[in-house]
Order: C-alpha cells, then structure tokens, then sequence
C-alpha cells in the first residue's frame, strides 16, 4: 500500500493508467503533472481554506491532492448548491468549482512545464467535511489527512491487496464514503479507478460490464438506494459473469435485495458501518451475519443517554464521535445496531422511535422499505409515512387500491402499536428519494405530503440529463378518477399531466411551460402499470407514455416546452 501523502514520491510506473475518465484513461505522469499545475495556482492565493465544490470527480482527485500539497485546509461543503459557495465566500474561503477547473487542468493537449512538488504531513493537513446533523442542519466535522490514511490502515484487514481490479464509484469523491472508498483506497492500492459520473443502473452496470475485464474483479462501491433499485431491474441491468464486489455503506442496506443480486451475480458483499466523523467504526458480511465487528483499534462504549460513543485512530487525538446510533454490545467484541437516539419523539404523551415503526412496516409482506417522519398539524403531532411497496404490495395497490393498501398496512401496526402511533398520512413510491450520499432525503419526503395524494406509484428506472424513464400505476382509487367515466374508467389526461409536471421538477427542477400537442392513442384504465418517457433537449420535451419499456406500444404522444 502506498500512502497518498506519498503518493507522488514513489516508484510508480509513469505509464500506469490511474483513472478513467469516459472512454480515455489518465496515466500517472498525467496526474503528477495535473496535480502539480494546480498546486502551483492554489499556493498563490491569500487564503489559507479552500472549499472543493466540483462533482467531477477527477477534478476533485486533481484538487484535493492539490491542495494537500499547496499546504492549504479544505472544506468538503457535501454539495456545490450556489447559496453555499456565496456563504463560504463571505467568510472569505476561495471555492474550486468545476467551471474554475475546465480552465486550470488542461486535460487534453499541451502539459505546461513541471512545477515543484512539496511534500505534506498528513498530521498537519486539516479537512471539514459537512454532514446532516439530528437537527437538518449541517453539521461541521474536523478530521486531518493522517485519520483518512488511518482508515486505509484499517481496510488492510478485510479487504486484501494485490488484486487485479477495477473500481467503480456511484457515490461523489467530495463525500467522505467516495473519498475513502473511490479516491484514496485505489490510488494506495494502484487499482485503476473510473471517474465517471454516475447517471442511472442501467447505463452505470453497462459501463461495468463494458470497461472490466472478465477476469478482473469489478468492485463497485455504493449505497443501499443503489442496491434496491437493481434488485428490482435486473432484467433492465443486467452484468455477464464475473469477480464482482459490491462494497455498501451509508444506510442499512436491504436484505433481501442484496441476496436477491447475489443470486443474479454471485457477488460478495461487504458493508461498512461508519460516518463523516467517526470514520470506519465496523464492517460485516451482511448475507452471513446481523453482527458488526468493530475495526482493529476502534472502541465503542455507551454515552449518558446510551448510543454509542466512538475512540478511533480515525478521529483526532482527544476527541470522541457520537454518531447517534444504540447498540447491544455482545461477549465476543462485536455489537448489534439498534435504532438511533436521534429518533426517538413524542406523539400524545407516548414515546416512540421512528425506526421502529419503520421496522414494523418492513415486517410486512407489503412494504420493501418505509420512512416515518413527525409532522406538526395546527392542534396536534402526527405521524406521516412514505412506503415503497414489494411486489405483493404493488399488486394490492395495482387489484384494489390505495384505500385497501393503507387499510392492510394500518392493520399490521395496530397488532403492534396502539392506534395514536399509527401514520394517519401515507404516500406510496416506486423508490424512496435519495440524496446524492444514497440517503433517504428527508426535505423531499417532507414535500410530499404539501399536496394531496393523487400522483400514480412512480418508480424511476432510468434517469439522465436527457432522458427519464419512469414506470407509473395509476390507482384505481384515485379521487380523479372518480366521474372518469362510470362503469368504464380511465385515468383523465390531467392526471397523467400533472405526472409529467411533478417528474419535470423533481428530475431537472424545472416545470411544463406550455403543451405544444398531445395526443392520446388509447386510455389508460386505473390498475395499469405503463412507462413515461421523457426525452429533453434544452427547453423541448418529447413524451411517450407507452405499455413497455421500450416505448413499442404508444398509449400518448406529445411535445412539450419547459420553463426556463
């Protein structure tokens, strides 16, 4: 293993390929010289802080080795949101943008002359990385570069070297899980690591499937949002033969997915539990075992209020981390995790964890994954939930109705809950919406439930820039159906078109200016399930609403123009 403070001191092939970027890949002596033109800019500026805000992630490999070697700290904001960079620069930190970059590394073409190199102690390199606290607020979290090359220690014991491998991140680099698991684990380990930007399953696994050798192990990194989505699709993602590692982390990772893909691939899992500012804290075979085993050096103890709090090699000396979970710690050094302390509320007087509630509704043979939240009403506190149904609970959904599923779902908590902490609101998706980390975004579920519940079940498959498809059922329930018409119903053209505004916002944050035409080949009758596929070009949408996925049988057609 090669440390990345030394990285560019060692003996290393100057023709060994590092990244990938697209269908070209860098060599080490390209890097070296990326790397050295950019520290050369940054040691230059008054600043002593720089914010790396690029979400591609060779500028970020380019940047944040940069930087190190400029002898500037970083700030890893977790997101390049324009509000965030004005607020960094107010307090007077330089921001590294990806526009900022397209200039500054040249990579194609002419290589400007060499520029020293000076070396860095990672003891001394000082990053903050930002992540949600229990609040919503972000939570500021100091860690030095000689902790991130503690957790590359540390992956020595479960994950061995001298692999011929390739990497695959669907995470960002500027997070700390894709800093660790995408960026510096392969530079250490001399594996070449492909920089693309992750856009849907599909294109993400062909890309695996194209650019890995058959021989060579495919090792994917990624989230639990990831996993689900391809445990639903593998007919759509599909991945011939081949070493396959799947690494997970940032979320419990879903059982029965996983092993539903292990199965398709024969892929071995590995999962990591940990956070920004714990690092590794443990990692398990989640196929094998609900046991966590803590990572050589790594102590857990219980705090006041009984989560856990973290001593590791990971964090500075002298400090603790306290990510917020319980644990049942077992004889033999490993623990179980239980739900965390942070989400524990009130409602009526009766205490009650949300991860429970969310546990007991997983139990059901209806409910793939669920999320609960606490909402506040005029007189009173509510509980609100966001289900993904399994297949039984799609063809419930898809016999009988919104109204006979939540009934199902009420039924199974009220064996198990009393009745003033059952959800008295509820919304049914496809797939649970995520941030960019893989974790369930709370602000968008929250959304949810501003207006009534009269959207079809929308399950994305495939997104891009360009292209959306999404599977849709429309309910045969659904309060706009009703007068559509008596005896033989349909789903009226202004359902299907506010499907089209709510994917248009949700997707590109943008909405349905004006319909050019649209024209309606055959109704689509409550309780189907069809495809909407939206084609952008700029400001242009082009829509197919179609029986299959391929857009072969054509239910709708129509062109539309999006606001600016």
């Amino acid at each position: 293993m090669i440390l990345p403070s030394a990285y560019f001191r060692a003996s290393i092939p100057t023709d060994q390929a590092v990244f990938r970027i697209k269908n070209r890949t860098i060599t080490h002596r390209q890097y070296r010289q990326h790397t050295e033109q950019l520290a050369h800019v940054l040691a230059q500026i008054k600043s002593q802080t720089v914010a790396l805000m690029t979400e591609n992630n060779y500028f970020f490999a380019v940047a944040l080795m940069a930087a190190l070697h400029a002898g500037l700290n970083i700030i890893l904001p977790g997101n390049i949101c324009a509000a965030t960079a004005q607020k960094l620069q107010e307090e007077g930190v330089i921001v590294v943008s990806d526009l900022a970059l397209t200039g500054a590394i040249p990579i194609c073409g002419h290589q400007n002359a060499g520029h020293s190199l000076p070396a860095f102690a990672p003891a001394s390199a000082h990053l903050w990385f930002y992540t949600s606290g229990s609040s919503g607020e972000p939570k500021r979290i100091h860690r030095t570069f000689a902790n991130l090359e503690e957790e590359l220690r540390l992956l020595q014991d479960i994950l061995p070297e001298g692999e011929e491998a390739e990497v695959f991140c669907t995470s960002f680099f500027h997070h700390a899980y894709g800093i660790i698991f995408g960026l510096l684990l392969p530079l250490s380990r001399g594996i070449l690591c492909d920089t693309a930007a992750f856009v849907s399953p599909v294109d993400f696994l062909a890309r695996v499937d194209k650019l890995t050798p058959p021989r060579t192990l495919a090792w994917v990194v990624t989230t639990p949002s990831f996993i689900r989505v391809w445990a639903a699709n593998t007919d759509l993602c599909k991945i011939s033969p081949r070493p396959l590692r799947i690494q997970c982390a940032g979320a419990p990772l879903p059982m029965e997915a996983a092993a539903h893909i292990q199965r398709k691939t024969n892929a071995t899992f590995v999962e990591i539990y940990g956070s920004s500012e714990a690092g590794l804290v443990a990692h398990r075979n989640p196929l094998a075992t609900r046991e966590w085993t803590p990572f050589r050096g790594v102590a857990l103890t219980p705090s006041a209020d009984g989560s856990m709090c973290i001593d590791s090699p990971c964090i500075p000396p002298g400090e603790h981390a306290y990510p917020g979970d319980n644990a049942q710690l077992l004889p033999n050094g490993n623990f179980l995790l239980l739900p965390r302390t942070d989400n524990v509320v009130k409602i009526a007087d009766k205490r009650i964890s949300l991860c429970e509630i969310e546990q007991h509704l997983e139990d059901s043979e209806f409910v793939e994954q669920a999320a609960v939240l606490k909402q506040e009403r005029k007189t009173r506190s509510i509980l609100a939930a966001v289900v993904v149904p399994t297949p039984a609970g799609m063809g419930l959904l898809r016999q009988q109705g919104g109204q006979a599923y939540r009934k199902a779902l009420a039924g199974h908590l009220a064996q198990r809950l009393p009745a003033v902490l059952i959800p008295k609101k509820w919304r049914f998706m496809g797939n649970m919406p995520t941030n960019s980390r893989g974790k369930t975004d709370t602000a968008t579920l929250h959304r949810l439930f501003d207006t009534k519940d009269y959207l079809p079940v929308l399950t994305t498959l495939d997104a891009t820039p360009e292209r959306l498809v999404v599977k849709a059922l429309y309910l045969k329930d659904s309060p706009w159906v009703a007068g559509h018409f008596p005896g033989r119903p349909i789903a009226p053209g202004v359902l299907i078109l506010c499907s089209l505004s709510t994917l248009t916002k949700q997707h590109w944050g943008t909405d349905i200016r004006c319909i050019q035409r649209i024209k309606f080949n055959n109704p689509v009758v409550p309780g189907d399930e069809v495809y909407l596929i939206l084609r952008r070009r700029e400001e242009r949408l082009n829509v197919l609403l179609s029986r299959t996925p391929d857009g072969s049988t054509p239910a709708c057609k129509g062109i539309c123009h999006l606001a600016n």
